[in-house]
């Protein structure tokens, strides 16, 4: 929360440690068990938890640079997939919702929620960038420096999940998921979305250095039952098309189509309901 806020928002979730940082001036809770980097690999190694050093003049640059990334990525990259989220998130959230997003990135799914409820994050590695764009002048977030694989939360507590883009880069997702069932309340739902690991586009391209997991449909899904997680929707999307990255911002072209093939489709998105 930015330094004086006296705003208070519904379901704001309390993290379990001790431990904060301080970053930007910003108090942000970290989790007990994490060890704390402040290195250029934070976040893009997934064993490097932490904060990403940004100079005022670089956060300057990127603030001026980044209207137009983010315009990149909305019209080639993969921002399509939260507004499939964002239909599930007016369903299901209202006043009374306790969300948590693991893994927020730049934390821009916050803008489909009510603005009564707080947003709750759990980040792995976060730059000082977002800490000053975004956590610095938003009182509604409340977000905590650690895991999946432990979340530092009270069981039973949350009522809506995202995870968009993240578990195929954590090392134990059997352990991530079994704790998102953990902390969720019976019949809560869970959006996630992650990357098809044998796609055309991987097998074209080869896949991201970053990924730990290669999922299929069917090995993701059964990972997920075998956790607690009971699919209710469920699409295949993003159809690859192979522009030379450096023409479009950087990253890959996709389109928001839905092909038969699975090996015609970059991601996998699901909506599952906490069984316990």
């Amino acid at each position: 929360m930015p330094p004086g806020s006296t705003h208070t928002f519904k379901q704001r979730l309390a993290w379990t440690t001790t431990r904060t940082i301080e970053v930007c001036g910003i108090t942000i809770p970290v989790s007990e068990s994490l060890a704390v980097s402040r290195s250029g690999e934070v976040g893009w190694d997934s064993f490097v938890a932490g904060v990403r050093p940004n100079s005022g003049l670089k956060s300057a640059v990127k603030s001026v640079l980044w209207p137009i990334r983010r315009a990149s990525e909305n019209v080639f990259g993969h921002q399509f997939l939260q507004y499939t989220l964002a239909r599930w998130i007016r369903k299901y959230a209202n006043d009374n919702t306790a969300f948590l997003e693991c893994g927020p990135g730049d934390m821009s799914i916050r803008r489909f929620l009510p603005k009564t409820i707080a947003y709750n994050a759990l980040e792995f590695g976060l730059s000082e960038f977002q800490v000053r764009r975004v956590l610095a002048h938003d009182p509604r977030i409340n977000l905590v420096l650690g895991t999946i694989e432990s979340i530092p939360l009270a069981d039973n507590c949350v009522d809506l999940v995202a995870c968009v883009e993240m578990l195929q880069h954590v090392p134990d997702v059997d352990k991530g998921l079994r704790e998102l069932v953990r902390v969720c309340k019976p019949g809560a739902k869970v959006m996630i979305t992650v990357a098809n690991g044998h796609s055309v586009k991987v097998k074209t391209k080869g896949a991201n250095k970053h990924f730990m997991h290669l999922f299929t449909e069917a090995d993701f899904r059964g990972r997920a039952e075998r956790a607690g997680l009971k699919v209710l929707e469920h699409e295949q999307t993003g159809k690859w098309v192979p522009v030379p990255q450096y023409l479009i911002g950087g990253h890959s072209m996709h389109l928001p189509i839905h092909s038969k093939a699975e090996e015609d489709n970059c991601y996998f998105v699901y909506l599952f309901e906490v069984q316990k």
